[in-house]
């Protein structure tokens, strides 16, 4: 597992193989080939995501594409599309976009 600290900021790709949590800054894009990307309470995605399975606590403006799940939690905050199979808005989560259910 990596962890991107609170104080990195990254411009630009990540790309992993593995679970990555991100309790930093990304800008650009991330792109997940297996693992979970778990975005911290305190961490600020301004990026599309692409990957597994995708939890987020903190902020995201972006699209998110998972192969199997999406979960926001009662801290997320995002704005964008979500793309997955499921997709999981719990109590508290705000979000401002669209959602596609694939059925791959």
């Amino acid at each position: 597992m990596t962890t991107i600290g609170a104080s990195l900021r990254i411009t630009g790709e990540v790309t992993s193989q593995e679970d990555i949590t991100i309790h930093g800054s990304v800008t650009g894009q991330i792109r997940m080939k297996d693992g979970t990307l778990l975005v911290a309470p305190k961490g600020h995605i301004d990026a599309d995501v692409h990957g597994l399975r995708v939890t987020i606590h903190g902020r995201l403006a972006g699209d998110v594409a998972a192969s199997e799940r999406i979960e926001l939690t009662p801290t997320a905050d995002v704005t964008g599309t979500l793309t997955a199979r499921a997709i999981v808005l719990r109590d508290g989560a705000a979000f401002n976009g669209m959602i596609d259910r694939t059925k791959n």
